[in-house]
């Protein structure tokens, strides 16, 4: 009998355990860093709920591993029928614009996170054709909106224009500015304009130019 009773409650552990997951039917939640899920998201994890926890928990982690808005997530069980899903959600930080007005909004990385009907981000303007969601922007535009958003933060300026291999934009003064595109070094880019600026504004060459063209080892000046 002593030895029958130890057997009995492993056999017991054995079922809380996993008897769970294949009679109950679960509810799912869905909370990101930012409030709720984004509703693509959403829109693919909901058919399971009221799925056995076993498979729900299986397809969720297989439909959040390939998720591409997802930079990391976390699924946990609660009593009685909940798995409760938190995720890390890219955040856009960029916007590029094509000239037919359509607006998609870029993260970090250089990819389309969603297309806006409007945006407070620092923002390129492009004629070429824009990228779809879930794609990469290539390097020249990456650069231009990296660039954009190093003089917004710089000089409250959010919008520039690309043209060619070239991103123009338009300073207070008003001073345009032309960086290069092809094989830029942003910081170094955003630098030489702190710098060239900041003498156009406030020494001896106050308001003698309006132009600040970037694309050559030696600045010039127009």
């Amino acid at each position: 009998m002593k030895k029958i009773i130890p057997l009995i409650i492993f056999v017991l552990i054995l079922l809380v355990i996993f008897l769970p997951r294949f009679i109950i039917n679960v509810r799912i939640e869905c909370k990101s860093q930012v409030g709720n899920c984004p509703n693509s998201v959403v829109e693919k994890i909901s058919p399971l709920t009221g799925k056995k926890l076993s498979y729900a928990k299986g397809r969720l982690t297989k439909t959040l591993t390939t998720e591409f808005l997802v930079s990391d997530f976390s699924i946990q069980f609660k009593l009685p029928n909940i798995l409760k899903v938190d995720l890390i959600v890219k955040k856009p930080i960029y916007a590029l614009r094509g000239n037919d007005g359509i607006l998609v909004l870029v993260d970090k990385e250089g990819i389309v996170i969603e297309v806006a009907t409007g945006t407070n981000l620092p923002m390129a303007v492009t004629t070429e054709d824009l990228p779809k969601v879930g794609e990469r922007v290539d390097g020249k535009r990456l650069s231009a909106l990296k660039l954009i958003d190093g003089v917004s933060k710089m000089y409250q300026t959010g919008t520039g224009n690309i043209e060619g291999d070239t991103l123009l934009v338009e300073l207070p003064g008003p001073v345009r500015v032309i960086f290069p595109l092809a094989g830029s070094d942003v910081e170094f880019l955003l630098g030489s304009l702190r710098l060239i600026y900041t003498n156009m504004q406030d020494g001896e060459s106050r308001g003698l130019y309006s132009q600040v063209d970037l694309r050559y080892r030696n600045p010039v000046l127009r």
